[in-house]
């Protein structure tokens, strides 16, 4: 036995040296010419799949992917943060891409043995040695769009749809890249800007920028813009009259238990009521705190989530979003956005 343990002992330093020399001396081939050795793409891949299977959230998890607001929200962001690699429905990859090792696999192969919560997983974690990577956001949330985007190409979709989601005339740019998910009061998973001023959407902007809030979809989205573009479309944006409706299919009593919250004084002295902030009628002094006027429910109330949750991030009363959101339960976030969301659209006062 002791006769064993010594040759182990000996083999295992006698490995330990050859790795050493193997890293010391540049022995293994890097080139992507030369590809990996035998059995190692199938290794790595077998490993991937397993990984993906284990560690992916459960299909109870996985929201209604068919709205056709999230899939254009999620193909958007793909065309500019993942199609370099991926190429788009009906196009080819680059020969650059196409010889990339691992070759990033076309949208179309990629999508098609996977089901969306093993999409989501894939989307929001990235995978190591394959220059995927993973979503530059610590929220789950965000990455769904991509994923209702990615469900409905393995669905079939085509070269013509995709642009038509994914398009707008360069002349325009960058104000229709914004008004593509922004525009006409934006959906129930973006919020419309024509109701808020011009320095909490530069300091919104900004906070993107810099990574202090958190959303996967905007930190690509600024990105793609130069600082002085950003003020301008602050400024554009800021400049524009609100129009339209609040929502109409909100419960009346829900929207009544939502105002009374709203006007009233949390059980924290530091938090003031949410009215005074966000309005309607709001007496806060400062600009940075948005009007919520006439938000989509949906968008309220993920929003609200965020911060009790502390995923939210960003800006300068983020501490003070945090506090007014720890105490509020479900039903409470349900009946301020329900309120917000019968508002007609309208500035902070």
């Amino acid at each position: 036995m002791k006769r064993v343990l010594q040759t182990l002992a000996v083999l295992a330093i006698l490995g330990a040296l050859a790795g050493g020399a193997v890293v010391a001396f540049g022995l293994y081939n890097v080139s992507a010419r030369a590809g990996h050795l035998p059995g190692v793409s199938w290794v790595l891949h077998a490993t991937y799949r397993n990984a993906v299977r284990l560690r992916a959230p459960s299909k109870a998890q996985v929201p209604d992917l068919d709205d056709s607001a999230l899939i254009e929200l999620g193909a958007r962001h793909y065309d500019t943060a993942c199609r370099p690699c991926h190429a788009a429905p009906g196009q080819e990859q680059t020969a650059t891409i196409a010889a990339m090792v691992p070759a990033p696999p076309h949208i179309e192969t990629a999508v098609k043995d996977w089901q969306p919560h093993h999409l989501h997983w894939i989307v929001a974690n990235g995978v190591k040695m394959s220059g995927m990577p993973a979503w530059p956001a610590p929220r789950d949330d965000d990455v769904w769009p991509v994923v209702a985007f990615l469900a409905a190409v393995r669905q079939g979709m085509d070269g013509a749809r995709y642009a038509a989601l994914t398009r707008w005339p360069e002349a325009e740019r960058p104000r229709a890249y914004c008004l593509g998910c922004h525009g006409q009061g934006g959906s129930d998973h973006v919020p419309r800007l024509d109701i808020q001023n011009a320095a909490y959407l530069k300091t919104a902007l900004r906070s993107y920028l810099d990574g202090t809030r958190a959303s996967g979809i905007m930190a690509q989205a600024v990105s793609e813009l130069s600082d002085e573009a950003l003020d301008d479309l602050a400024g554009w944006f800021a400049a524009r009259t609100p129009a339209g409706a609040g929502a109409g299919d909100v419960p009346p009593d829900l929207a009544a238990r939502g105002r009374a919250l709203a006007n009233a004084a949390p059980g924290d002295p530091d938090v003031p009521a949410c009215r005074a902030c966000h309005g309607p009628g709001a007496t806060e002094a400062s600009e940075l705190f948005p009007s919520l006027s006439g938000l989509p429910a949906p968008y309220l109330r993920a929003q609200m989530e965020l911060w009790r949750s502390g995923a939210h991030g960003g800006g300068p009363r983020a501490a003070l979003m945090r506090k007014a959101a720890q105490d509020l339960d479900d039903d409470a976030i349900a009946a301020l956005a329900a309120f917000y969301a019968s508002l007609s659209p309208a500035k902070r006062d």
